[in-house]
């Protein structure tokens, strides 16, 4: 299971290595600018921010290969991102912090690189946590991970749902049910899927 969840990580971990690669991947989606928040920067203005991001962590990034240094990495943008100034970079580190999260089956940090995001820019913070959560390889998870990727998409679930917005709530709860699944919990796969039914009736949750 180690060996594969490490090949699973090696793939798009290795493409950062590229600068093309990295500014061309997808990013979070952003929405218009608010009072309480600034738009996040756009590609144009992130070139520079990338190339001090890269000096600024080249030993952490040296050492995302595997599942361990990612965790690494992550933990180092998420303390760096809380008081970074450059609005820029902080993205640029809540932004590469989330991928590397994702890539290493971590969604305690990537719900937390999102709950940072949106305390300082404006973007679709509900459908862009559930986009980055549906994308981490639940089948190659232990059940450790797969019960926190489970608790973290219920929780989304409950945000998206008292935001009014039931087909992500629906989706999320999907996710977290498979996750319970995953982990062998299956009194909290039920429930998961009974709340599926409630969002969505008729709806039968084993099939997507």
């Amino acid at each position: 299971m180690r060996c594969a969840v490490v090949l699973i990580a090696l793939l798009p971990l290795a493409a950062r290595a590229e600068d093309a690669a990295v500014s061309a991947r997808p990013q979070m989606r952003q929405l218009a600018p608010s009072a309480a928040a600034g738009e996040p920067p756009g590609p144009h203005e992130l070139v520079d921010a990338r190339v001090e991001l890269r000096r600024r962590f080249r030993d952490e990034f040296a050492t995302i290969s595997t599942p361990a240094g990612a965790n690494a990495a992550v933990a180092a943008l998420l303390d760096a991102a809380t008081t970074e100034p450059d609005r820029r970079l902080k993205w640029l580190m809540l932004d590469e912090a989330r991928e590397l999260a994702a890539d290493a089956g971590n969604a305690a940090a990537v719900s937390r690189t999102i709950q940072l995001a949106s305390a300082s820019y404006d973007f679709d913070a509900v459908a862009e946590e559930y986009r980055t959560l549906n994308e981490i390889p639940l089948r190659l998870l232990e059940p450790v991970r797969a019960a926190t990727l489970a608790d973290a998409a219920g929780r989304l679930a409950a945000r998206a749902e008292a935001d009014g917005r039931r087909d992500v709530a629906t989706s999320a709860q999907l996710l977290a049910m498979r996750g319970w699944e995953r982990a062998g919990n299956i009194a909290a796969a039920r429930a998961a899927a009974a709340k599926v039914r409630e969002l969505d009736p008729g709806r039968e949750p084993g099939r997507r």
